[in-house]
């Protein structure tokens, strides 16, 4: 069982030198008021936690640490030991045991991990939606942690494939423009041939004309070779990039390869794959060479070809000199069709690019798929983790989900993308927030749905029309359409009513205590890790406390390691706590005042905690025990 094993303070100026053992069961650190209870809570999180720099903590650490150190020693879900070393200014530094052999925290924090709750967080939990999910969260953590990976890589690819499609958008945008000055050629060419000069002889027309024509055909050839060159030389840049991406992908998944339990086979599997991929990577170096071959031939045919092309276009010229009389009337009509082919070239550039744009929105529309469909992925997994807890929890309480039901960064994005466009936003915006999902509104903008914007959100076609003007090919519809709204859960208490209807309320409209008597027990249903709480009895009153949370108390403590930091001699005492410390101050110091178990400590619980005679007698009375009080 995952456990932290002991906690030692050395050269603190707040602290007397001590160290704690701790019980693999339930522990509880008591003492009057500013004795360091709660600090015992954050120089443990210091030491065990990736993020050990937030403001409370290191504040903390600053005034009652100072230049001492603190030495945790958790033991692992495997067995496995670990010391681990907490100064003010540095990163945990963890030390395997028995041979002190170095491992950074990252690497082992999924097996020591703890769940810590400092003074009110259990409230505050009750208040928020994203610490509530939070909290669900724990409950599936590792399949979680992938299906995030998923949600952030799919992202990524959307916004790679919004560049890409802004980019082609762009250029589209930019030929129809230059287009324009292409107007009217056929109509210019047309008028020109009816003032043809007098004289010009049939066969010298025909003979100009078909020159005329081979030189746009010189122009295609050139174009050929400038399009199958980039053709080649992209295909070697994807060649490369998909080299890379083989290499360091499989690299990252056999990172923690030394930590596998069946490291053996499937370390048999991998040399295996290993194997085919420089076999994959002898084939991409041979399609690479062959690549590399037809940009050599391309090229070599290309020096050819030009040299045949200033030959032949100074023979046009020759040609344009033999008809000197005629030659502005030649001049004309060359410029004319060579405006006429520019924009046939230009016309093919937009038809090319829509294909390829069209393709792009193609694979945006299956990026948007499989997006949502790792969010139903993610949605499903919590809705598991919830019935279990819902099972545990024996209607007491319940908890529900919403699909992407936290949209808050939605309305933000929203919120953002129209400011400055001149629309009276801030109702736009929460009526489209109540009524689409990111994916959906962007879908409509893509589209061009005045309708269906106009009849779901019940605005006007003008303020549609205008909605879609002002989104519509933006960087900021992208953005939304790639945003990931969190799922949203609801903890409900039971409430005491009528006796033939269940009366649920939700935790943000409960009172401070029911909020707490809301959490509580979820945060006891979602992790086997250690379980850390400054003053869990907070807000609560000691009917609930010594009627139900003992109990639970009870039964987790047998499957997960508890550490509580209390003033309420109930939980201790009825709980059987097997490991209890008294921190007393005096002289500017505080240190160990006495521990052991309920027994050894009952004179301190009598003395210190209020309620304690009280405590005593519920414990009597629920084990028959006579405590002489």
């Amino acid at each position: 069982m995952k456990r932290i094993k002991s906690l030692e303070v050395k050269n603190s100026p707040f602290y007397e030198d001590f160290k704690i053992y701790f019980d693999e069961k339930m522990n509880c650190i008591m003492g009057g008021r500013g004795t360091g209870k709660s600090t015992i809570l954050y120089f443990l999180k210091s030491a065990l936690s990736l993020d050990f720099s937030k403001n409370k903590t290191i504040e903390i650490l600053k005034s009652n640490l100072g230049n001492g150190e603190i030495i945790v020693e958790m033991e692992s879900i495997d067995g496995s030991l670990y010391r681990i070393i907490k100064t003010l200014n540095e990163e945990p530094q963890p030390f395997k045991l028995p041979n002190q052999d170095f491992i950074s925290l990252a690497r082992i924090f999924d097996e020591i991990e703890c769940d810590f709750y400092e003074t009110n967080q259990i409230e505050k939990i009750g208040r928020s939606p994203e610490d509530r999910l939070s909290l669900i969260d724990k409950k599936v953590s590792s399949d979680l942690y992938e299906l995030k990976k998923a949600i952030t890589k799919s992202q990524i690819d959307l916004d790679a494939n919004a560049q890409d499609l802004k980019i082609f958008t762009y250029r589209i945008n930019q030929i129809i423009d230059s287009i324009s000055q292409y107007n009217n050629l056929e109509q210019e060419i047309e008028e020109l041939k009816k003032n043809e000069p007098i004289g010009i002889a049939p066969e010298e027309k025909i003979e100009f004309e078909n020159a005329d024509i081979n030189e746009k055909k010189r122009t295609d050839e050139k174009r050929f070779f400038h399009k199958a060159t980039h053709v080649f030389s992209d295909l070697q840049n994807q060649i490369l990039l998909f080299t890379k991406d083989l290499d360091e992908n499989f690299a990252n998944a056999l990172l923690n390869q030394e930590n596998f339990f069946n490291r053996d086979l499937i370390n048999d599997k991998v040399k295996e794959i290993e194997g085919n991929n420089n076999q994959i990577y002898n084939k991409l170096e041979e399609i690479n060479a062959l690549l590399m071959q037809n940009a050599k031939v391309l090229n070599s045919n290309y020096n050819e070809v030009i040299q045949i092309h200033e030959r032949q276009q100074a023979e046009f010229v020759t040609l344009k000199q033999k008809f000197d009389k005629n030659r502005d009337y030649f001049n004309r009509y060359n410029v004319l069709t060579n405006r006429l082919k520019e924009r046939e070239t230009l016309e093919q550039e937009i038809k090319e690019r829509q294909v390829r744009k069209n393709r792009l929105v193609v694979e945006r529309k299956q990026l948007v798929d499989k997006f949502n469909a790792i969010k139903n992925d993610i949605f499903r997994l919590r809705l598991s983790a919830i019935k279990e807890i819902n099972e545990m929890l024996k209607g007491d309480v319940m908890i529900t989900l919403k699909f992407s039901g936290i949209m808050d960064v939605f309305e933000e994005s929203l919120r953002e993308a129209l400011r400055g466009s001149g629309l009276k936003y801030n109702e736009l915006v929460n009526r489209i927030v109540e009524t689409f999902k990111p994916d959906q509104f962007a879908k409509i903008i893509h589209d061009k749905d005045v309708e269906n914007l106009k009849i779901i959100t019940g605005i006007d076609e003008s303020r549609s029309i205008a909605l879609i003007q002002a989104l519509h090919d933006t960087d900021e519809i992208y953005i939304i359409e790639s945003l990931y709204c969190n799922d949203l859960p609801d903890f409900k208490l039971k409430i005491e009513g009528d006796i033939l209807k269940e009366n649920y309320k939700n935790s943000d409209e409960l009172s401070m205590g029911q909020r707490c008597t809301t959490v509580l027990p979820i945060i006891f249903t979602v992790s086997d890790n250690p379980l850390i709480i400054d003053q869990p009895e907070d807000n609560l009153d000691n009917k609930y406390i010594s009627e139900k949370i003992h109990s639970i108390i009870k039964d987790q403590k047998e499957n997960r390691q508890l550490l509580f930091i209390t003033h309420n001699p109930n939980i201790p005492v009825l709980s059987d706590s097997e490991y209890n410390l008294f921190l007393n101050y005096e002289n500017k110091m505080s240190k160990k005042l006495k521990e052991g178990n309920v027994d050894d400590v009952k004179d301190d619980i009598l003395k210190i905690l209020e309620g304690g005679e009280n405590a005593f007698k519920k414990r009597k009375e629920k084990y028959n025990l006579d405590y002489g009080v």
